[in-house]
């Protein structure tokens, strides 16, 4: 199977995953937000029965924080539902099957620059996937400079690799990689979920 047809194969997977969690997530969403602006409403019901025995201008102000406060609320819920959307992406990439991890992991390497080489840092209980049939196959195309020459098993990795020369750092972990993914598609992601 070509590296592209893997990596369409990945990508589809993907795809649907991340429909499924955004799906399983407007079906959440409904009631976090209920509630918050339940929350919210109470706070604003409570600032104006304040407000009224206050001058005019104390009225505008505790409105003004009222509002603002429901706001931050409903915001809360909506970056909570987002956490765990993308909490759930990480979860599924890390469960993935030994093949398809590994394939992923293969997808990665073979993106890195074509002079970046050397150790990857791995999670300890990680260093056996990363063997030397695996390098043989990924280094195959790759020059003598880019070659990946081993693995360390790193406490701080839990998914993915890091790959250190003498002056460049690829963090390919899987935490990267999600929040990476959430940066660039966070306001998408909210516009497609939160839809008034």
């Amino acid at each position: 199977m070509s590296i592209e047809k893997v990596e369409r194969a990945v990508l589809s997977e993907a795809e649907a995953a991340a429909r499924a969690i955004v799906e399983e997530a407007r079906a959440a969403q409904a009631g976090e937000l209920a509630k918050f602006a339940a929350e919210g409403e109470r706070a604003y019901a409570a600032a104006m029965e304040e407000a009224k025995a206050r001058a005019q201008r104390e009225t505008i102000m505790e409105t003004g924080n009222a509002r603002h406060r429901g706001r931050l609320s409903v915001l809360a819920a909506k970056n909570k539902i987002l956490d765990g959307i993308f909490h759930e992406a990480a979860e599924t990439l890390s469960r993935l099957e030994y093949f398809e991890y590994m394939r992923v992991m293969a997808l990665w390497l073979t993106a890195l620059p074509a002079e970046a080489g050397g150790a990857l840092h791995v999670a300890p209980e990680e260093v056996k996937k990363f063997d030397r049939e695996f390098f043989k196959g990924v280094n195959s195309a790759r020059g003598e400079k880019g070659q990946f020459t081993g693995v360390t098993g790193d406490g701080e990795v839990k998914g993915g690799f890091i790959l250190e020369g003498a002056d460049y750092r690829f963090d390919q972990t899987i935490e990267h990689k999600i929040q990476e993914l959430r940066e660039s598609m966070a306001g998408e992601l909210a516009g497609e979920l939160f839809r008034e």
